[in-house]
C-alpha cells in the first residue's frame, strides 16, 4: 500500500504543479464556476434516480479526498452520522475532518476496503476512474465498491467519460469501461446518466468569458459534455 500512497501523492503533486494550485478554486478561478455548478446539477438530477431515503441510508465515498464532495451529500438530505470516506491520503482525511467531525473516515487502500459486505446502500466516487489507468487496479477497486453496496443498494459514479489523448495518467470512463468494470448485464444495471460539465478547453473558456452561453451549449451540444454521473443498481 505505501508504494501506491506514494504514487497517488506524486499524482497529486505533478497535477498542482503543471495546473497552478488555484486550478479548482471556485473563489479565486473564474474558469470553474460554471464547470462546477454544471457537475453539481448532474449530482442533483442523478439523485432523482435514486429511490433511497437519504436520512436513513448508509454512504461510502470512495477517494473522498478533503471531503469535497460531502457537502453536496448533505444538500440532498444524507446525514453526516450516516456517511462514510475512504482515502489513501492521511493528509486528506485530516482536511476533511476539520470540517466534518461526524463523518467516520478510514485511511486504506479502496482495493482492499476494511468494511463489511453489504454494508452500504449508496457507494459513490468522483472522478477516481478517470485518473485510474492501471485497469488492473481500477477492476480491484470496482470489485470491492460492488462487494461493501448492498444487494439492490446503488452505485454513483460522477467520472469524465470523454478521452484525453496523449495524457497517460488518464483513462476515460466510457460506457464500454463501465460494462467491463462492473460488470453491467450480471452484476448490475445502468439505471440513469446525467450530464454534466463541459470538456475543460471549453467548458473552462465559456466558465470564464461567456458564462450565459454555457448552459446552452451543454444543451446544443451534449457531445461537448465530458462529465457525467452514471447511477448502477446492484443485483440481488
Amino acid at each position: 500500500m505505501n508504494d501506491l500512497r506514494g504514487e497517488t501523492r506524486a499524482w497529486y503533486t505533478d497535477y498542482y504543479v503543471r495546473t497552478g494550485t488555484d486550478r479548482n478554486n471556485i473563489r479565486k478561478n473564474p474558469e470553474v464556476l460554471f464547470q462546477t455548478l454544471a457537475n453539481e446539477k448532474s449530482v442533483v438530477h442523478a439523485a432523482r434516480n435514486i429511490p433511497l431515503e437519504p436520512p436513513d441510508a448508509k454512504v461510502l465515498d470512495v477517494g473522498c479526498g478533503a471531503g469535497g464532495n460531502f457537502f453536496q451529500l448533505f444538500r440532498l438530505g444524507y446525514r453526516p452520522e450516516n456517511l462514510s470516506g475512504i482515502d489513501i491520503l492521511q493528509e486528506n482525511l485530516g482536511e476533511a475532518k476539520k470540517y466534518y467531525p461526524q463523518v467516520r473516515l478510514v485511511c486504506s487502500d479502496a482495493s482492499c476496503m476494511p468494511f463489511k459486505n453489504n454494508e452500504f446502500d449508496l457507494v459513490s466516487e468522483s472522478t477516481m476512474f478517470a485518473t485510474l489507468p492501471d485497469e488492473d487496479l481500477a477492476g480491484r477497486i470496482a470489485a470491492e465498491m460492488l462487494r461493501v453496496c448492498r444487494c439492490g443498494g446503488y452505485l454513483q459514479l460522477i467520472d469524465w467519460r470523454t478521452p484525453k489523448p496523449r495524457d497517460r495518467h488518464y483513462s476515460a470512463l466510457t460506457k464500454s469501461r463501465l460494462r467491463h468494470l462492473f460488470k453491467l448485464g450480471s452484476a448490475t444495471e445502468l439505471i440513469g446518466i446525467s450530464h454534466g460539465s463541459l470538456i475543460p478547453p471549453i467548458g473552462r473558456f465559456l466558465s470564464k468569458y461567456l458564462p450565459a452561453s454555457y448552459f446552452p451549449v451543454a444543451t446544443l451540444f451534449p457531445f461537448l459534455v465530458g462529465q457525467v454521473v452514471y447511477v448502477l443498481r446492484k443485483k440481488t
